[in-house]
C-alpha cells in the first residue's frame, strides 16, 4: 500500500481490520530536529515488514514508538485496532510486542536456561515462582523455547560468553517467550558472520510465518530477500513503499539510500 511522504489516507480515529500495528500521522521531535514527520504505516497480521534508509532517517526512532520507548509529538498508534500511543513499555509486551536490540542484551550471570526460565516466568503469578509443581512447568516451557530456536546444546551456557550469532537468536527467543504476535527487529544482522546471517535469516523467516515482523536493517539483500513489503525513509519521511523489486526499481531510493550505500560500500 503505497503512500505520499506525509500523507494520511485514513482517519486517526479509525482502526484498520487484520493489522497487528498501525501509525497515522506519527511525528517525532527532539528540541528543533524533527526525526520522524507525520508517518503512516501499517503491518498486518503474518506480514514481514522492513523498513530501509539512510543513517539518521528515522528509522529506529519508529521502532522505538512502536515499542513505547518514545511518545510521538503528534499522531496515534495502534496494536490491534487498541490505541497505545502513551501506553507504556511493560504493558505493551504484555499485549503481544517483543523486540531485539542493535547492541544485545543478556543478563550477566545467567545462563541461556535461567535465562528462558526468567522470561516464561514473566506473565505467571509471582507465587507460581516458587511453587514446585509451577516451576517444573516453567523449567519444561524454557527447554521447549530453546529448542524451538536451536539453543539446547547452550542450555547451561552463561548468556555473556556465548559467540555473538548465538546470543542473537537468544535475545529473539526472549522476546518470543510468552507468545508475541509483533516482533521488531532493529539491524538483528550487525557484527554476524557471513554463516550466522544465514542461520538467522533462516530463524526469522521461519518466525515471520507465525506473526507480524517490523525488520530494520542496513543489509539490503538480506531485506530484499525476505521482506513481504519494504518502506523507505529519507529525513524522517516515507519516500517509497512497495515489494522489494518495486523499491529496486525506484529512481528516488537509488538516489537517496541504494547508491549512497553502494558509495560507501
Amino acid at each position: 500500500m503505497a503512500m505520499s511522504p506525509g500523507s494520511s489516507d485514513r482517519s486517526a480515529d479509525a482502526a484498520t481490520p487484520g493489522v497487528a500495528i498501525q501509525l497515522n500521522g506519527v511525528t517525532k521531535t527532539f528540541g528543533s530536529v524533527t526525526a520522524v514527520d507525520g508517518v503512516d504505516l501499517s503491518v498486518t497480521d503474518g506480514e514481514f515488514f522492513s523498513m530501509l534508509g539512510p543513517s539518521g532517517s528515522g528509522k529506529t526512532t519508529v521502532l522505538r514508538m512502536i515499542a513505547g520507548f518514545e511518545v510521538p509529538t503528534a499522531g496515534t498508534i495502534r496494536l490491534d485496532g487498541e490505541e497505545v500511543t502513551h501506553t507504556p513499555v511493560h504493558q505493551r509486551a504484555r499485549m503481544g510486542i517483543g523486540r531485539s536490540y542493535q547492541v544485545v542484551k543478556l543478563f550477566a550471570g545467567l545462563t541461556c536456561g535461567d535465562a528462558a526460565e526468567l522470561a516464561i516466568q514473566r506473565d505467571r503469578p509471582v507465587l507460581d515462582w516458587i511453587r514446585p509443581s509451577a516451576r517444573k512447568e516453567i523449567r519444561a516451557a524454557a527447554r521447549e523455547l530453546l529448542a524451538k530456536h536451536g539453543l539446547v546444546e547452550w542450555e547451561r551456557h552463561e548468556t555473556t560468553v556465548l559467540a555473538h550469532g548465538i546470543q542473537k537468536r537468544l535475545e529473539i527467543a526472549l522476546a518470543l517467550a510468552n507468545s508475541s504476535r509483533l516482533l521488531l527487529l532493529d539491524e538483528p544482522m550487525a557484527g554476524l558472520a557471513a554463516h550466522e546471517r544465514a542461520e538467522l535469516a533462516d530463524l526469522i523467516r521461519a518466525l515471520a510465518q507465525e506473526r507480524a515482523v517490523v525488520f530494520v536493517e542496513h543489509d539490503i539483500d538480506v531485506v530484499m530477500a525476505l521482506a513481504d513489503r519494504v518502506t523507505v525513509l529519507h529525513n524522517g519521511r516515507i519516500l517509497a513503499e512497495g515489494t522489494p523489486a518495486e523499491i529496486r526499481s525506484n529512481a528516488l531510493v537509488r538516489e537517496a539510500y541504494l547508491h549512497r550505500e553502494a558509495v560507501h560500500a
